[in-house]
C-alpha cells in the first residue's frame, strides 16, 4: 500500500533532523522497498514536496534514476563526534583552539566522558537526550571523580553538540535542557582549601639565593617579581626585555605537538600580550644575561633560558622541561626555604602543602596590593581576563600577610605609577635580607 499525505500526494516529507527546521523528500514504497530519500535537503516543506513530486514523476517516465545510496550512513558515535569537533577547531582558519587546549580536550574524552563507569563516548548521538546526560553526571559524581573535572567534561559534551546542530546533523542540542541545581549541601562537599600559598619576603629570598645557577635565580625571581606563568617565562626571547626602561614583552610561549610532532609557537594564555614592569636591578641582571648569550639560527636558538639537558624522550630540546628543572632546582630551593609542607597543619591552612612555582605568582600580586595598589593594579600584572580571578586565587592570600609582619608594615605614597612602587619595594626587600639576597646575580662559578 503506498503513503499517500493528507493532501493524496505519494511518498513523505520529513523533518531532518527534527526539529532542525530542514526537510527531505522520501519515495512511495511502490517506486522503493527502502523508501531512499531524494537528493536535496530544503528550507521549507514546499519545497521538499515540489522536489519530490518532480522526482516521482521523472522516475516514472524514465528520465531520473532511482537512489541507490542506503537510507542511513555509518552509526556516530559520540566520541567520533568530539574528535571531529576537536579536529575542526583546531583548523579553524579565524580562530584555532591552542595546542594545549587540544590536549586538555583529549585528555577529557579519554578519562571522564568515556569513563569505564559512565562510558557515554560509545553512545549514538541520536540517542543522546537530556535524561541520559543527567544520568551520565550522576554516574560520574558516584565514581568519585571531581566536580572541576565533570564540569569540564559535561562543557565539552555540550560544545560539541552544539557543533553538530550547526553542521546540520542533529536537530537539537539536548545539553541545553539539562539543568544544574547547587545546594548548600554539595556547595560544602566540593568545597576545597585555598590552593595559593604566599612565601614571605625571607623565604622568596631563600628560594631565589639557592640555585648555583645565575640563570635558575634569574628565572625564580622573574615569576616571583613580574608574575609570569612558567610557559611565558622559559619562552622569554633575549629581544623580549626592553634596552631603554625596566620592562618586558610577553607575546608568545613554546609548545610541543604531539600530533605533528614539533615545537609550535603561540600566543599566550588567552591572548593577552601585554608588557610587564619589572625591579630595576632584576631587569639590569636579565640585560646582562642576555647580552652573554649567543643567538642561533635554530629554533629557540634566541631564548633567554635555555635547557641544560641536551636530549628529551621523542622529541628535540628547545625550552627548559619542568619537570627536570623541578627535581634539580626547584624541589632542593623549596627544601632550603623550609616550604615543604606540613600535615600536622589545619586542613585550610595553605602551608600544609609544600609550595608550588604557580604560588610565586600570587609572590607578585602581594607585591602589589602590599604596596597600597589595588586588586585592579595586581590584575593588570597578571594579565588576568577577568579580575574575580585575581580576587578568588591571589588576592585571598593577603590573609597570609601575617606570617610576614615586616612586609605587612610597609606602605608606599599611593601616587608612586607602578614601576617606581615595584622598585621601591625590591630596594626595601634587599634590605631587610642583605645576606640572603648578596649574591642574587653573581656570575657562575
Amino acid at each position: 500500500m503506498t503513503r499517500r499525505s493528507s493532501a493524496g500526494h505519494e511518498g513523505t516529507v520529513r523533518e531532518n533532523p527534527p526539529g532542525s527546521g530542514r526537510w527531505q523528500g522520501r519515495l512511495p514504497v511502490r517506486l522503493d522497498s527502502r523508501r531512499r530519500p531524494i537528493d536535496g535537503i530544503f528550507a521549507t516543506r514546499a519545497e521538499a514536496r515540489r522536489a519530490l513530486n518532480t522526482a516521482i514523476v521523472e522516475i516514472d517516465r524514465g528520465l531520473r534514476a532511482k537512489p541507490v545510496r542506503k537510507p542511513s550512513g555509518p552509526v556516530r558515535r559520540l566520541s567520533v563526534l568530539i574528535e571531529e569537533y576537536i579536529e575542526d577547531r583546531r583548523n579553524d582558519a579565524l580562530d584555532p583552539i591552542a595546542v594545549k587546549t587540544v590536549r586538555d580536550y583529549r585528555e577529557v574524552l579519554k578519562n571522564v566522558i568515556c569513563h569505564p563507569s559512565a562510558n557515554l563516548g560509545q553512545v549514538k548521538v541520536t540517542q543522546i537526550d537530556s535524561p541520559a546526560l543527567d544520568q551520565w553526571l550522576r554516574d560520574l559524581a558516584e565514581a568519585g571523580l571531581a566536580h572541576r573535572r565533570i564540569s569540564k567534561a559535561y562543557a565539552v559534551v555540550r560544545a560539541s553538540l552544539a557543533w553538530e546542530v550547526k553542521k546540520g546533523r542533529l536537530g537539537v542540542n539536548p545539553a541545553r535542557e539539562v539543568r544544574r541545581t547547587s545546594t548548600k549541601k554539595g556547595r560544602a562537599a566540593r568545597a576545597t582549601a585555598d590552593p595559593v600559598l604566599l612565601a614571605s619576603w625571607e623565604e622568596v629570598a631563600r628560594l631565589a639565593s639557592y640555585p648555583e645557577l645565575l640563570q635558575d635565580r634569574l628565572l625564580i625571581l622573574l615569576i616571583a617579581w613580574a608574575g609570569l606563568r612558567w610557559t611565558e617565562s622559559i619562552s622569554l626571547s633575549v629581544k623580549d626585555i626592553w634596552l631603554d626602561r625596566p620592562r618586558l614583552s610577553i607575546a608568545r610561549v613554546y609548545v610541543w605537538d604531539a600530533d605533528t610532532k614539533k615545537w609550535e609557537i603561540e600566543d599566550v594564555k588567552a591572548g593577552l600580550t601585554a608588557t610587564v614592569p619589572v625591579p630595576r636591578p632584576l631587569w639590569e641582571a636579565l640585560k646582562s644575561h642576555a647580552a652573554s648569550l649567543p643567538v642561533e639560527d635554530r629554533l629557540g636558538g634566541e631564548l633567554l633560558f635555555r635547557p641544560l639537558r641536551t636530549r628529551f624522550a621523542g622529541r628535540p630540546p628547545v625550552i627548559i622541561d619542568q619537570s627536570d628543572w623541578g627535581k634539580r632546582v626547584w624541589i632542593p630551593a623549596r627544601t632550603a626555604a623550609g616550604l615543604v609542607g606540613d600535615l600536622s597543619l589545619p586542613p585550610l591552612d595553605p602551608r600544609r602543602r609544600a609550595i608550588h612555582v604557580k604560588d610565586l605568582r600570587a609572590y607578585a600580586a602581594s607585591v602589589i596590593v602590599d604596596s597600597g595598589g589595588t586588586v585592579y593594579d595586581a590584575a593588570q600584572l597578571l594579565r588576568h581576563s577577568d579580575i574575580m580571578t585575581t580576587n578568588k586565587y591571589y588576592a585571598r592570600a593577603q590573609d597570609e600577610r601575617s606570617q610576614d609582619p615586616a612586609r605587612a608594615r610597609l606602605r608606599l605614597d599611593p601616587g608612586l605609577p607602578l614601576d617606581l612602587r615595584i622598585d621601591a619595594l625590591w630596594d626595601s626587600w634587599i634590605t631587610s635580607y642583605p645576606l640572603l639576597t648578596k649574591d642574587l646575580f653573581a656570575a657562575d662559578t
